[in-house]
């Protein structure tokens, strides 16, 4: 099985990453795994620009930006299944991590119907990893549950945009501290239990 995992942290070795970790041991317990682990603040990803290249409009064309996203997304495609990690800023995703979402846009193709007029009559997403497994990791260090409300939405609305499997989720709260998480069996066994899932769902 081929994870690409995507590391939302500017922290690493951060209480993100470990659960992270936790959730690939638990998939390389059920089956060999090759793991690539992207550092989203390392990676040298740009600003999406709303050029709309990747749209119909413009003819579906790749996205202009030079940098590292080319490569991914075509990584992306080649994986079996993705692991998204993000801690709680600001009650939303990390910066890297809106960053990196923003500029998935390429692999979600439409496919577009006109008439003999040129309208469009019909419309439909063909998303280029449709069908691919995906599990999400969100860590926060307040202890209540809601502060982390926006971020499990945007998560669950972008995996059913690109039609993904979600496969579980893996929310730790309460983590005041680098790397506390460590301590809290609780929670690394059930990212450990949803890594198990993700190798093992059919």
């Amino acid at each position: 099985m081929k994870i690409m995992a995507f590391m939302g942290s500017p922290r690493k070795g951060s209480n993100t990453e470990t659960l992270m970790d936790r959730v690939i041991d638990g998939a390389g317990s059920k089956t060999n795994v090759e793991v690539e682990k992207i550092y989203l603040y390392d990676a040298d990803i740009g600003y999406c620009t709303a050029c709309g290249m990747h749209t119909p409009r413009m003819g579906s064309k790749e996205c202009p930006l030079k940098d590292d996203m080319a490569g991914i997304l075509a990584r992306m495609q080649e994986a079996d299944a993705f692991i998204f990690g993000s801690p709680n800023h600001g009650h939303t995703i990390s910066a890297a991590m809106t960053t990196f979402i923003s500029r998935l846009m390429p692999l979600l193709k439409m496919h577009v119907v006109r008439d003999d007029a040129g309208k469009i009559v019909h419309a439909e997403a063909r998303p280029l990893i449709k069908g691919k497994k995906a599990v999400m990791v969100v860590v926060q260090g307040d202890p209540t549950p809601s502060s982390s409300a926006l971020i499990l939405r945007i998560f669950d609305a972008n995996f059913k945009d690109f039609q993904l499997r979600k496969v579980g989720e893996v929310f730790s709260c309460g983590n005041i501290g680098r790397a506390i998480v460590q301590e809290n069996r609780h929670d690394l066994e059930k990212a450990y239990n949803v890594g198990v899932k993700l190798a093992t769902m059919p």
